[in-house]
């Protein structure tokens, strides 16, 4: 049952009036969702050191299907192509990288994370990916993941 469905209460004297109104209800609401759900969101791994990336690939199991979500750093930032290389290799569903334009500043990172998206565009079949401002995983990411496997 649709938990939305279940906690349609009608209160009406009329016990048969309140089940028909009941059931009109519960109908209009299975009529207006779509008929597939949608898939639950990827679990999130997050890293920003060689360490922590090294010790995500020895269990693929945990980037499998997953989001990376990669914060920029000035130590991190000459890295970045060959990590969101390996873990697109892993099977991690998408890549997001985090830099909010201000810190580490431009001129040290702008140029390498250009890079890895430019390549990331030039692999259309791997997992995208995208840079965001924030950590938490953004819209576009989870929905070209979802649009993905529609492309031609």
């Amino acid at each position: 049952m649709i938990p939305l469905v279940e906690r349609v209460r009608v209160n009406v004297a009329d016990p048969e009036l309140a089940r028909a109104m009941t059931q009109a209800i519960a109908d209009a609401i299975r009529a207006a969702l779509p008929s597939e759900l949608p898939a639950p969101a990827p679990p999130v791994v997050r890293f920003r050191t060689r360490k922590k990336l090294a010790r995500l690939l020895t269990a693929p199991e945990a980037l499998a299907g997953a989001l990376a979500v990669v914060r920029v750093t000035s130590a991190n930032a000459r890295h970045l192509e060959a990590w969101v290389t390996e873990v697109r290799r892993a099977g991690v569903a998408g890549v997001q990288l985090v830099w909010n334009g201000r810190d580490p500043a431009p001129e040290r990172v702008a140029s390498r994370i250009f890079r890895v998206l430019e390549m990331a565009r030039a692999t259309l079949r791997e997992a995208p990916v995208m840079l965001s401002a924030r950590a938490v995983p953004a819209q576009a990411l989870l929905l070209s993941i979802s649009m993905k496997g529609t492309s031609p």
